[in-house]
């Protein structure tokens, strides 16, 4: 194309042209890891876009109502999706428990706020819709740079072709990060990844734990799975899905999705509360490019869900602190006042962070409250007025979890506050043995070790498969070094906010989690909003060629360590003659291969003790996770063989399952029932349980199978 026929091109299509690239870029990287995985997506795709569209559509008037729709469409759609999402969490938690959630009442949510959000748009085409004012350095519609057009803003100049062809290589740095994000979505829970004990949480209860409520066709208590009295502000969203489709195992990948929907919403989000054109586009490839979004993203878990609601509630205070625009025309510097439905809304947005995750209302709602309370203008009345706002609306958005938990254990936070509160299936005990096994080891307990724990966990490296990848930085120096480039570029309000409250998140995570680092995700948030403001084309040239090096390496970096630990899954299953790519899809077909599910009839009525990874197996089952109580071991620490034979009969259980591997492993770790010994089972199996054998050609898997016999 010559330089005098990009005149005639409109500019709409080039400013469209860096994101058609980039699709096509991880289009092509998509077809090359995995064809199949195109098929999966568009088969399970359209469910997770379904429950995102209603969602968006019951935000929308929440937002209106808030007094939010005066905003740019993008930061309008994100702010009304982040919104939905709680109100139709909330009511799919009513519908639950009430016994009432089947797939038609799934299916009428899902198309009431469709049918919301249709009624939005046509208040908006009837004159009541968003009005756009002109706020550039909040990120608001303004002249873009990189798609200014000539007299007329009909067509993009010669001139501005490098720009937009530099904003193509912006927008190439996400293609690999959408690859992986899409293929891991694609595959079934429980292939990815080894640090993270191949998905042991998802099959555990993020998935397990809805599924339970499926086949009961409602939601209640669970005492032999404390993860369940968690938030579940994801977890419902899986359950809704579930039932859309009829099936848990068929839901798993579109979970999936839903989750990697998450991660594109943050990375939007952060981008719509940036300044326009060049900042913009720099802090969707920065957080993009942060590994952690790929990485989590795929799988079925809660932090990308907490990270979206993170970042909307970020950028609506952000919107409070930055200057307005009449004093910054007047040379003052004062920002808007703190109005109390903005404060609300932030507050709602960080609620629902914290009901993804427990550890969400201090990473989020504390630590973004102090940050904003600290750097206000005002006097203290008039800085508690909104931060006031913003507490009843975090509360009011984490308050159905918690009365949920009030009405099923008496303990608002169940298991935690078990002093305080009490709890039902709970003891003193579970409660030390939780705490010991959520804190640090000795040697790090010191505020040396700690620090250095925590620089190497949020830092340096990954453990995975039993050692330290160097180099495999899931959070990257080069996020923290331009979030500081982006600091000192401009200290105001904004910057010092964000700067703090990425400390806080930091001095919290440390402070009351055993830091693993992707507890620490919130703070892609502040630091991303950071990096944004290190560049402006305005700057001197030395500058913006340091910021972009420093952005291109970190970017490539992030994508070397996905490549890496992809390239590890790979080799991984590659052993046992299925590499990852002959996976994708395959969710149906992993039942069929367990020992348990082909050896025991889905009749069967199973007591299994030590596994609680469940989410497969087809027979009727009853487990623990290791820090509830088996009522069965319970009963047998004063009980004779025969006694706990006849303890399972009168249950009418069938069989009875010990997972040695996973017995001898969780008693290493987290201790075990010091009761289950092979010697023990062994004076069962007198007693009245058979040993069931194993088919031929199929391993034991160190699996203790016994029937239990009649009397």
């Amino acid at each position: 194309m010559t330089l005098s026929a990009t005149t005639s091109i409109p500019s709409r299509i080039w400013s469209a042209l860096p994101i058609l690239v980039l699709l096509a870029a991880g289009g092509a990287l998509l077809t090359a890891l995995a064809p199949a995985a195109w098929l999966v997506l568009l088969a399970d795709g359209p469910l997770a876009l379904a429950a995102l569209v209603s969602a968006w559509g019951w935000g929308s008037w929440p937002a209106i109502w808030l007094g939010l729709h005066r905003r740019p469409m993008t930061q309008l759609v994100c702010i009304a999706v982040a919104l939905g999402l709680g109100v139709l969490a909330v009511g799919v938690l009513v519908l639950g428990v009430a016994g009432w959630l089947s797939g038609a009442a799934a299916w009428g949510l899902t198309v009431a706020g469709w049918a919301l959000g249709c009624l939005g748009l046509c208040r908006s085409a009837a004159g009541g819709g968003a009005v756009r004012p002109v706020r550039p350095e909040l990120g608001c519609p303004g002249p873009d740079p990189a798609s200014s057009t000539a007299a007329g803003g009909a067509c993009v100049t010669g001139r501005r072709v490098m720009p937009i062809l530099a904003g193509i290589g912006v927008r190439l740095v996400l293609a690999w990060p959408l690859t992986v994000l899409l293929f891991g979505a694609s595959l079934p829970p429980g292939i990815l990844w080894t640090a993270e004990a191949h998905g042991y949480d998802v099959l555990e209860y993020h998935l397990q734990v809805p599924r339970e409520y499926f086949d009961l066709r409602r939601i209640t208590f669970l005492p032999h799975n404390a993860y369940a009295s968690f938030p579940q502000q994801m977890e419902v969203l899986y359950l809704l899905l579930m039932h859309l489709v009829g099936s848990p195992l068929a839901a798993a990948i579109p979970a999936q999705l839903l989750h990697a929907g998450c991660a594109v919403l943050t990375v939007v989000a952060l981008a719509a509360w940036t300044p326009a054109g060049w900042p913009r586009r720099f802090v969707a490839a920065v957080a993009g490019s942060v590994p952690w979004l790929a990485y989590l993203g795929c799988l079925a878990y809660v932090e990308l869900g907490m990270l979206f609601f993170a970042a909307v509630a970020a950028g609506l205070i952000v919107d409070q602190l930055a200057p307005h625009p009449k004093a910054s025309a007047a040379g003052g510097s004062t920002s808007i006042p703190a109005g109390w439905r903005t404060g609300l809304a932030a507050g709602l947005c960080a609620g629902l962070a914290a009901g993804c995750k427990y550890t969400g209302a201090v990473l989020v709602g504390a630590t973004l409250a102090t940050a904003w309370l600290c750097t206000m203008p005002g006097s203290v009345a008039a800085r508690l007025r909104p931060i006031a706002c913003f507490i009843a609306g975090a509360g009011l958005a984490m308050s159905p979890w918690l009365i949920r938990n009030a009405a099923f254990t008496g303990n608002p936070v169940y298991p935690f506050a078990y002093e305080w509160f009490g709890g039902s299936a709970w003891s003193r005990e579970q409660a030390a043995q939780w705490s010991d096994d959520h804190s640090l080891p000795d040697q790090s307990d010191s505020g040396g070790g700690s620090s250095t724990t925590a620089g190497r966990r949020l830092l340096l490296r990954l453990r995975l498969t039993g050692r330290e990848l160097l180099g495999s930085c899931m959070l990257g120096p080069g996020l923290v070094i331009l979030a500081l480039m982006g600091f000192l570029r401009r200290t105001d309000r904004v910057a010092v906010a964000l700067l703090l409250w990425a400390a806080l998140i930091v001095a919290a995570w440390a402070a009351f989690t055993h830091m693993p680092g992707r507890f620490a995700v919130p703070i892609v948030v502040p630091l991303s909003l950071l990096a944004g403001r290190a560049v402006d084309p305005r700057l001197r040239r030395s500058w913006t060629v340091l910021v972009a090096c420093v952005a291109l390496g970190g970017a490539l970096g992030g994508n070397a360590v996905l490549a890496k630990l992809l390239h590890a899954e790979n080799a991984w299953w590659s052993r046992f003659g299925t590499p990852l790519r002959a996976l994708v899809g395959a969710t149906e077909r992993i039942p069929d291969e367990l020992p348990l599910n082909r050896m025991l009839s889905p009749d069967a009525r199973v007591w299994l003790v030590g596994e609680a990874r469940v989410f497969y197996l087809r027979p009727r089952v009853h487990y623990t996770v290791v820090y509830s109580r088996d009522p069965w071991l319970e009963y047998a620490r004063q009980a004779g063989p025969e006694q706990c034979v006849a303890w399972l009969r009168t249950r009418n259980v069938s069989h009875v399952v010990f997972c040695w591997a996973e017995i001898d492993r969780l008693r290493r770790t987290s201790g075990f029932h010091p009761l289950v010994t092979r010697e023990w089972v062994g004076s069962l199996a007198a007693a009245g349980l058979r040993p069931v054998p194993f088919p031929r050609g199929l391993a034991d898997a160190d699996l203790g199978v016994y029937e239990v016999q009649p009397e």
